[in-house]
């Protein structure tokens, strides 16, 4: 009798620890389901950001073909250049929940090998190609806007630190001038543009790609999980 007695204590022991490791699991998934939906909202912004950067960049690299640098030609060639050949967005994706399972140790409550495989393929290989096209995306930028500065004075903008400590920029238009008409070097900035089309499209497609799957990836969990 004392031997069932110990056995059942036993066997209601892992009943509970069961239900709480499940507990904590679902608690885990909840928390992730949440970082793919933002992942899923800021990917939707930096593809849309960078459509746009696309399609400016088209009309830059058009107008630099151009031979007419009048004044208003020039203040068009500034703004475009400022607003799509100076600047880029990229994503970082959110595994805040997932460093957490692996930091903790507790990957081990996903239960099942499927999940764990789902989970780690989104977070694991599609994730690094998407940061390695980030990282070509961003190196192609910086080469793109440190050639602009033989090109565009930028001495037309002065940033000005508030007494808040927060900064203006004082643009003045009429100071605005390209620093070199020379055609073979308005052609190859053209081209290097042109190049630089070529990688943001490519990252628009990596992350069209990486939104589907996180948001293959939240349907399967809340299927997996019964949670919807």
């Amino acid at each position: 009798m004392l031997f069932l007695a110990v056995f059942s204590g036993f066997l209601a022991e892992n009943w509970r620890e069961h239900i709480v490791e499940h507990k904590r699991e679902k608690q885990y998934i909840r928390s992730m389901i949440a970082d793919l939906k933002e992942d899923t909202v800021n990917i939707t912004s930096v593809i849309e950001y960078n459509i746009k950067k696309f399609n400016g960049m088209d009309t830059l690299s058009g107008l630099l073909g151009n031979n007419n640098f009048s004044d208003s030609a020039q203040l068009r060639l500034f703004k475009l250049n400022m607003a799509y050949a100076s600047n880029m967005s990229a994503i970082v994706i959110n595994d805040r929940t997932l460093r957490q399972l692996l930091n903790s140790g507790n990957m081990r409550l996903i239960h099942e090998q499927k999940i764990s495989d789902s989970i780690m393929q989104y977070y694991g290989e599609a994730k690094d190609d998407l940061t390695s096209q980030g990282n070509l995306y961003e190196e192609t930028m910086k080469r793109v806007l440190f050639f602009a500065e033989d090109i565009f004075d930028n001495t037309y903008a002065k940033i000005k630190l508030n007494k808040d400590s927060s900064f203006s920029w004082n643009r003045q238009w009429d100071k605005l001038k390209l620093l070199t008409n020379d055609n073979a070097i308005l052609k190859k900035y053209a081209r290097m543009i042109i190049t630089a089309q070529d990688i943001v499209a490519y990252y628009i497609s990596f992350l069209r790609d990486m939104r589907k799957r996180a948001e293959s990836l939240i349907i399967f969990l809340n299927k997996e999980y019964h949670l919807k």
